[in-house]
């Protein structure tokens, strides 16, 4: 349970922002919820309340330090902490590199690795403050591996595997865990929509199913699961079997 916790979670507005933040809040946390797609974000926190869940939103581009800085100051002032940190806000584009403009090419690093980087560099100093806290990167296979036709995107997602595991060496002495994310299992979102090819739709599932990893990541502190690439899927299995008599 995260009943007492505080949680950014950026890229809610839709597909696993949006099941995460669910998650997050119908485990007690207190859920702040990031997109820059204000009406969407709207609409998804109305979802919640007719579910009788609640989470504050705000509208923000996480490419913008000063509007992650602004809504991390926010966040602060509401709860006094925060204690888990979810970078899912993602961008992706498929085409020859020789068509990849400058301005793509900015867009894709500016959300998906820049944007990360702005996000944890906001609230690591309340995290060291409080003495803990959990920072989620979400990652691919694109982080691991190559594919043609992806430079920008694979570019963005081995940074964000770099930026990480410092992360992870720099945080630990002052209780923070950090740990990266993949799916792990076709997800139905915006971005799978553009990428998947037809037999991949065919066993996409709702990414409500892998939520539970990121509920269990937002527990972890460095004795824990920590400095991991997590296979999203295989560990939502994991629990699933644990939790049964």
């Amino acid at each position: 349970m995260l009943i007492g916790r505080v949680a950014l979670v950026t890229g809610a507005a839709s597909g696993i922002g949006r099941a995460v933040a669910r998650a997050f809040a119908a485990e007690g946390a207190a859920v702040h919820a990031v997109d820059v797609a204000a009406d969407r974000l709207a609409a998804v926190i109305g979802e919640l309340e007719s579910e009788g869940l609640t989470a504050t939103r705000w509208a923000a581009d996480v490419s913008d330090p000063a509007q992650v800085e602004r809504v991390v100051a926010h966040v602060l002032d509401a709860g006094g902490r925060i204690d888990c940190l979810a970078n899912i806000a993602g961008v992706i584009s498929s085409e020859p590199i020789e068509e990849v403009s400058l301005a793509e090419w900015d867009r894709i690093l500016g959300i998906n690795l820049r944007g990360t980087f702005l996000c944890a560099r906001a609230v690591v100093p309340a995290m060291k403050g409080q003495g803990s806290g959990s920072i989620i990167n979400v990652s691919s296979r694109a982080g691991a591996m190559g594919f043609a036709g992806m430079t920008a995107y694979c570019a963005s997602k081995f940074g964000v595997e770099g930026l990480s595991r410092a992360l992870a060496q720099e945080l630990a002495p002052h209780g923070i865990a950090v740990n990266t994310i993949t799916p792990g299992t076709p997800v139905h979102t915006a971005m799978s929509e553009t990428t998947y090819r037809a037999e991949q739709r065919k066993i996409w599932q709702d990414p409500a199913v892998i939520a539970p990893a990121f509920v269990h990541l937002a527990l972890q502190g460095p004795n824990g699961l920590h400095d991991r690439y997590v296979n999203a899927w295989e560990l939502t299995r994991e629990l699933q079997t644990e939790a049964r008599p």
